[in-house]
């Protein structure tokens, strides 16, 4: 494993908009401590109020001017920190009350503030404010038909490709249709245009498909379809991934899963606040109780990771991590059929919670312990502090307690981290995990005992990265192509699912980095949350479609799939 200066770059131009004004964070203190958690340690350690009556002014194409009213602190706000969907965008000195900021025309964000004090002490977020900039010119043109449409199958996959259409501004999608039916998007933007080519996996063996290509504008103007092209599969799966099934639907959200020896499946629902049993195929699908003391944030947080120990069968513990009124935790309860909330015990308190940065994601390692990952509460500073259990990899014993073999004394395995959610284990025993950047990179490492992998100094292999004690991610990625939350690693192949990204990763694991990376489902079921190993050694998908900025249950439409693995 290298440190960051011999990062390995796998950085492609990001197709998000960096928002101007956005603050350069200053490097950390040296690791094993930092100002602001001395701050903290100090008499000072109450947050301010949140920032309330959040309002927009001045809203054009480019543009929009957020006022808010100052939030409250017992010692004095020195800042306040604005982000859209937890990417900060601007900070702001504490006795001002507006921002104006850069926008993209017709996109929809959703915009909140945080209040900071001289401590550190970060609050909650305001409510939040969507806002949607009107396009600068009303477009009524329809870009031209895309041409050349050819398809190739390989197997029982399908790949097209097309000569690209013209617009008047910019083609900014194209729609894949199967037999008149959208099967998947290739998305992009005015300034990093689409990809003109897809991959429809997983079809019938022996059948014979039609195809069409419809390119869109921003303004969703739609061209005509393109010319019909027909290929027959062929007689079996040749490739990696060989096929999806809808195994059930959901209203809410479906974050942690793990599947158990008798093949039960077992899932959170994020904003419901319970966990729901369910047969391999869907069927016999039924709620098991709700986890107690769980709470929403109006953002990402709730019940999220589930994990099992190698001694469930004869222990019947079931570990839950979720967001409370106060902080993030981790608990266990035994599982006989029902939760025995009884039987519940709190393992991890303290864990900061915010709107989003709550990390999640729970994994039981080969060497009998378990291990989290958890957001930085967007307090980035925190991330870097080791007495701090804030933008970390926690490692503890299955009953809570702390290994005598970790680094700094406490739970903390590794830091340095912005908002991990993605953990697995390869077969030489390695943890991998899965990190969001900010705007630029998101990021897969290899955790190390007490390695400090950069956050917020460095995200991915930008900013002050010069620091030779901070870990090198073994592949970076644009935010705009994945914020991707789950890892999952079957026969020493990683498999990640994008949310932002609309697709899934594979990446064969060769020494120390990642090799032949495809990419599969890239819009066919739109964002992606949750991948899991099978039983059988195939892998379980989750997406993340709707509702997933906010608490509110049973406002989703999601599918969990078995997806088949090939070769």
């Amino acid at each position: 494993m290298s440190t960051r200066p011999l990062a390995t770059l796998a950085l492609l131009t990001s197709a998000c908009t960096v928002l101007a004004g956005a603050p350069a964070i200053a490097a950390p203190p040296p690791a094993g401590g930092s100002t602001a958690a001395a701050a903290r340690s100090a008499a000072d350690t109450r947050p301010p109020t949140p920032p309330t009556n959040l309002r927009s002014s001045r809203l054009t194409c480019q543009s929009v001017t957020l006022t808010w009213s100052a939030a409250r602190d017992d010692v004095g706000v020195t800042n306040y920190d604005v982000y859209h969907d937890g990417q900060l965008v601007t900070s702001v000195g504490g006795s001002t009350l507006t921002a104006t900021l850069t926008v993209a025309q017709g996109v929809t964000w959703g915009w909140y503030v945080n209040a900071r004090d001289a401590a550190g002490n970060v609050s909650q977020a305001s409510a939040t404010l969507t806002v949607t900039p009107p396009f600068c010119q009303v477009d009524t043109s329809r870009p031209s038909t895309p041409t050349n449409l050819a398809a190739t199958a390989n197997g029982t996959d399908v790949r097209l490709t097309w000569s690209a259409a013209t617009d008047n501004v910019a083609v900014t999608r194209y729609d894949v249709l199967r037999g008149g039916t959208t099967v998947g998007s290739v998305t992009g933007t005015a300034t990093n245009p689409p990809a003109t080519t897809f991959t429809d996996t997983g079809l019938a063996a022996n059948t014979q498909f039609s195809y069409t290509v419809v390119a869109r504008d921003a303004q969703g103007n739609a061209s005509t379809a393109s010319t019909p092209v027909t290929v027959r599969t062929g007689s079996a799966c040749t490739s990696a991934v060989c096929g999806t099934t809808v195994v059930t639907t959901e209203r809410d959200l479906p974050w942690g899963l793990v599947q158990l020896s008798d093949g039960t499946v077992l899932y959170g629902r994020r904003d419901l606040f319970d966990v729901v049993a369910m047969n391999p195929d869907g069927t016999d699908k039924r709620s098991i109780g709700s986890v107690p003391n769980a709470a929403g944030t109006n953002g990402e947080g709730g019940v999220l990771g589930l994990a099992v120990a190698s001694t469930f069968a004869t222990d019947r513990w079931l570990y839950i991590y979720h967001t409370t009124a106060t902080d993030n935790r981790i608990v266990r309860m035994r599982y006989d059929g029902t939760l025995q909330t009884s039987s519940l015990q709190v393992l991890v308190t303290g864990i900061p919670r915010n709107k989003y940065h709550n990390g999640g994601r729970l994994r039981f390692g080969p060497d009998g312990m378990l291990y989290a990952a958890t957001g930085d509460g967007q307090t980035p500073d925190r991330a870097q502090d080791v007495n701090d259990l804030a933008g970390k990899v926690l490692r503890i014993r299955p009953d809570g307690t702390v290994p005598a073999d970790n680094p700094f004394g406490n739970q903390v395995w590794s830091y340095g981290h912005r908002n991990p959610q993605g953990l697995a284990f390869d077969s030489r025993g390695r943890l991998f995990e899965q990190e969001f950047g900010n705007n630029v990179m998101d990021e897969t490492n290899i955790i190390v005992r007490g390695g400090n992998y950069g956050w917020p100094a460095c995200e991915g292999t930008v900013g002050d990265c010069a620091n030779p004690n901070y870990r090198a991610p073994v592949r970076t990625y644009p935010v705009a192509d994945a914020s991707c939350s789950g890892l999952a690693i079957v026969r020493d192949v990683v498999y990640l699912a994008c949310l932002r990204g609309n697709r899934m990763y594979r990446e064969v694991i060769s020494g120390d980095a990642l090799t032949d990376v495809q990419q599969y489902f890239v819009g066919t079921y739109s964002r992606l949350r949750t991948v899991e190993p099978t039983i059988d050694g195939n892998l379980w998908l989750t997406t993340s479609t709707g509702g997933d900025k906010d608490s509110v249950p049973n406002n989703s439409n999601e599918r969990i799939l078995k997806v088949t693995l090939g070769r």
